[in-house]
């Protein structure tokens, strides 16, 4: 009984302090794509920039970074009022940059999992 009400006490108590997300913010599971694939875009726009220095890097990048809020039906304002939210507040968006890792180190273990899997 007294772990059941030291439970519930730390579960109220953590839950005080969240706010609820408002509805034209994007959710943390769809927010998290978003920002893995840019930064997936940034990665790629690094790389192009190293090896051609005669291309039209602004314009590239703002081409790059369309296709994303394209592919996931956005607009690019929608984007960034979203990522004003969050990083105007530090405990939402600290879940949202964890959960942008987590999903990181997902897809290198599976990259990495197919890479070396022993054929059967």
């Amino acid at each position: 009984m007294k772990y059941l009400k030291l439970g519930l006490f730390i579960l109220l108590f953590s839950t005080c302090g969240v706010k609820k997300i408002p509805a034209e913010v994007l959710p943390i599971n769809e927010m998290k794509l978003i920002m893995w694939d840019m930064m997936k875009m940034d990665e790629y726009y690094v790389r192009i920039t190293i090896s051609d220095t005669l291309h039209k890097l602004d314009q590239e990048q703002f081409r790059l970074y369309e296709q994303v809020f394209n592919a996931y039906n956005i607009t690019k304002q929608k984007f960034y009022k979203s990522y004003d939210y969050y990083q105007s507040n530090p405990v939402v968006f600290k879940t949202l940059l964890d959960s942008v890792e987590a999903l990181s180190s997902r897809q290198k273990t599976m990259g990495y999992n197919k890479k070396y899997a022993h054929p059967k």
